[in-house]
């Protein structure tokens, strides 16, 4: 593999609080004579990680091939009571970007039953990348993993989508020449002092449920009878949620930021590979107390679908991204959260909602799944934990994997607490299965 530029991801690359995090929980014992093999078959298809990341002369970023092994940490169940214990102590500890690699993995034996745990750095794969890195694990325990690499693009232009406007990009050109007068250009050290500072503010919390079969199917006849989709939903439900029972939204208007993965528009397909292909829409939503779940729901899906299925707003975050120099970008996450003076940048924080004053709700969804056909292994579940971002008083992942919808809510248990994230959840499942 050769190098490959960092572009549009330097915003993920400095941000405090961006892993994704997958748990497998697969039937049966497996050791690490078993494992250690498979994802060193893994690697050979997934070049990527193996990267460390280095910054040239010119202050330009690039995944670099990297000879490190991913470290892997094996315990016994007796060993770890609970993988969130490990994924939460884990998660706390800033990746080693100069040296590689930016994924760590734990397996958690028992007797009848194997916890693989995958946490990442964003930097190297959106939910979708982690999650073909998943199935690929899994095809590689048993024993049916092709290792044709597989490389992330060095370009990834949409087959649709055009560019920012004539004035938003003369407006990105004027604060370009602007942070050229006063650039700042941060190290390695800088980030963990950065990190440090974030992460003694951030106490990081997950929660996390499930929609089993029968009740999924009821929520799947409410969308086909509403003509809405599942995610659409479940959005409505923890907006509405959110607005009523956490205290933050006295207006009734909540920013809800969905995330869209971009494989499918691109003009070259990425395959299954790691590396980010994502993108993402914000949208002020207004709750109308007065009518009905279902009212809301309309109201509140049809402005969300309007912006993700309109090409230029859809793109918009990428291209408005694309417009700025690098080192700007990876200078916004400092300005917006950090202990920084950086007018500029905290500027377009500021216009991409990178901001402290009045946090939203981020949504995550991967989707539905089938993963089985396994000869020597079975998939029992698998939870996905997907990133905080510090611009969301509450972050929701989910993915359906066999007819189960698991959901994860992250939050700063100094902003929200714990009791409170617990009843909006359950006003969420409230307000589906009503």
């Amino acid at each position: 593999m050769e190098k490959i530029k960092i572009a549009t991801e330097r915003l993920f690359l400095r941000s405090p609080n961006i892993n994704v995090c997958f748990r497998m929980l697969i039937t049966g014992m497996i050791d690490r004579n078993r494992f250690q093999p498979a994802i060193d078959r893994v690697c050979k298809r997934h070049p990527l990680l193996n990267c460390s990341i280095e910054t040239d002369k010119e202050h330009n970023a690039w995944f670099i091939p990297n000879t490190s092994h991913i470290k892997i940490e094996y315990y016994n169940s007796e060993e770890i009571a609970d993988w969130q214990d490990w994924y939460k102590k884990t998660d706390n500890i800033p990746f080693d970007f100069i040296h590689g690699p930016l994924v760590k993995i734990c397996v958690i034996s028992g007797t009848d039953e194997t916890e693989i745990i995958v946490l990442g750095h964003h930097i190297i794969g959106d939910g979708i990348g982690y999650l073909n890195l998943a199935k690929d694990i899994l095809l590689s325990l048993d024993n049916k993993l092709g290792i044709i690499p597989q490389i992330p693009l060095p370009d990834n232009k949409f087959k649709q989508g055009g560019k920012l406007r004539f004035l938003s990009g003369l407006y990105a050109k004027k604060l370009n020449r602007k942070w050229k007068k006063n650039r700042i250009f941060f190290s390695e050290n800088d980030y963990y002092v950065f990190f440090e500072q974030y992460r003694n503010k951030f106490i990081s919390a997950i929660y996390m449920n499930s929609i089993h079969e029968t009740d999924l199917q009821k929520l799947i006849d409410i969308c086909k009878i509403n003509n809405i989709t599942v995610n659409e939903l479940i959005t409505s439900a923890f907006a509405i949620a959110m607005v009523e029972l956490s205290g933050n939204y006295p207006d009734k208007e909540i920013r809800i930021g969905v995330a869209a993965n971009t494989r499918n528009e691109l003009i070259t397909e990425p395959c299954h590979c790691m590396g980010n292909y994502v993108t993402g829409i914000a949208a002020n939503i207004n709750y109308i107390p007065e009518k009905d779940f279902i009212t809301n729901t309309k109201k509140i899906s049809s402005t969300i679908r309007k912006k993700l299925t309109n090409p230029k707003t859809r793109h918009l975050i990428v291209h408005f991204l694309n417009a700025f120099d690098t080192d700007l970008v990876e200078s916004i996450m400092f300005a917006a959260y950090g202990n920084y003076q950086l007018p500029v940048a905290e500027k377009i924080g500021d216009l991409i909602g990178e901001r402290m004053d009045k946090k939203g709700l981020g949504i995550s969804n991967l989707g539905r799944h089938e993963i089985s056909g396994y000869d020597t292994i079975q998939l029992s579940d698998m939870q996905f934990i997907g990133p905080a971002f510090p611009a969301n008083l509450l972050s929701v992942s989910i993915i359906t994997v066999n007819n189960k919808l698991n959901l994860c809510l992250r939050y700063n248990e100094t902003e929200i607490e714990t009791t409170i994230v617990e009843k909006i959840y359950q006003k969420v499942i409230e307000l589906l299965l009503q």
